[in-house]
């Protein structure tokens, strides 16, 4: 399903560049990015996906969240650290950790660029719904 989805994608960006808002509304835009996403199996098509929506997010024709997502997922694939802190890994007692990411330091500056929360808070957004679940699961035996 994930290489007929890219398939297609691939089709609609040779013929439209990047189907931004403003070619397809906001919910086709992030199937297409949604899709992107999940073409794991093409990692050059992801990288081209990505420079496309540097060019969307630049003209305003594309949700910034989407950059990072996308951006940070090709890097982590290929072993590199992310820009933006969106793709997580679970430390050796299960709860969630960002993969390495590139400058720490200013994460947050670039997230805010996008308009994404602050690493913190997503941590603790995840940190809570792993509380949660794990709660759950024990209610539930």
């Amino acid at each position: 399903m994930h290489q007929r989805n890219a398939s297609r994608l691939k089709e609609i960006i040779r013929a439209h560049c990047w189907p931004g808002i403003s070619l397809v509304g906001e919910e086709a835009s992030k199937a297409a990015w949604l899709v992107a996403q999940h073409s794991v199996s093409e990692a050059g098509f992801m990288a081209e996906c990505v420079h496309l929506l540097e060019e969307a997010v630049a003209k305003d024709d594309a949700e910034g969240w989407h950059l990072a997502f996308l951006q940070d997922r090709v890097r982590t694939l290929a072993g590199e650290p992310q820009y933006y802190g969106t793709q997580f890994d679970v430390d050796e007692n299960g709860w969630p950790t960002p993969f390495p990411i590139k400058d720490p330091a200013s994460v947050n500056e670039r997230r805010a660029q996008l308009g994404l929360d602050s690493l913190e808070e997503r941590l603790g957004q995840m940190t809570e719904q792993e509380r949660k679940r794990r709660a759950n699961s024990q209610h539930a035996s």
